[in-house]
């Protein structure tokens, strides 16, 4: 007995002499002192719904689109038939922009200004079968084709991210708030460079 007890002991002191020291909680350096995130982690979607609204620019508009996924029109407070422009108008609201007031797509087309392709945040304006069919929905990003990546209403009964096919769009259009600010920010950004 007394021998297992004094092999137990050796062991004991032999793997604590072994162990690294950060292990057991004797620090030799403040290397690793500082283990806070850089920036605060979004817990829950009111939190990113925060996040989202201190992001200038069109970058908020996507950030606020992608916090309604896999909601229904009936539970946004949407009518429930055809409401992809209705999705976008509210989207625009709760960013803090104007919207067009429009039930239709294709009411898009005449807002903001017009880009010459796909950017994060812009406003993509669709084509569908009929002389004033459409579909709307914010740019989150393009395939390895070139195809952008849309959050829309009305994509099935929920807000939905789909890859929509590159030659179905109309139009991309930035909202006239964020032009001016993306200008000037672009502008900063040029001006660092040099």
């Amino acid at each position: 007995m007394k021998r297992s007890i004094k092999l137990l002991i050796t062991c004991v002191f032999v793997l604590a002499g072994a162990l690294p020291s950060h292990a057991t909680g004797v620090r030799h350096n403040d290397r690793f002192a500082n283990t806070e995130p850089l920036e605060p982690m979004a817990r829950s979607r009111s939190d990113a719904a925060e996040a989202a609204a201190q992001v200038p620019g069109a970058a908020a508009i996507l950030l606020e689109a992608l916090r309604w996924r896999g909601r229904t029109a009936k539970q946004l407070g949407l009518p429930t038939q055809l409401w992809c422009a209705d999705f976008m108008n509210f989207v625009l609201k709760k960013a803090g922009s104007k919207g067009t007031a429009s039930r239709a797509a294709r009411s898009f087309l005449q807002y903001g200004k017009k880009l010459d392709g796909p950017r994060v945040g812009a406003i993509a304006i669709m084509y569908r079968k009929g002389p004033n069919n459409g579909h709307v929905g914010v740019v989150r990003g393009t395939d390895g084709q070139g195809n952008p990546i849309i959050v829309s209403g009305n994509h099935g009964p929920t807000v939905t991210q789909s890859v929509y096919p590159k030659h179905k769009v109309l139009a991309y259009v930035m909202p006239p708030d964020y032009v001016i600010e993306d200008m000037i920010n672009a502008a900063r950004a040029a001006a660092m460079v040099k």
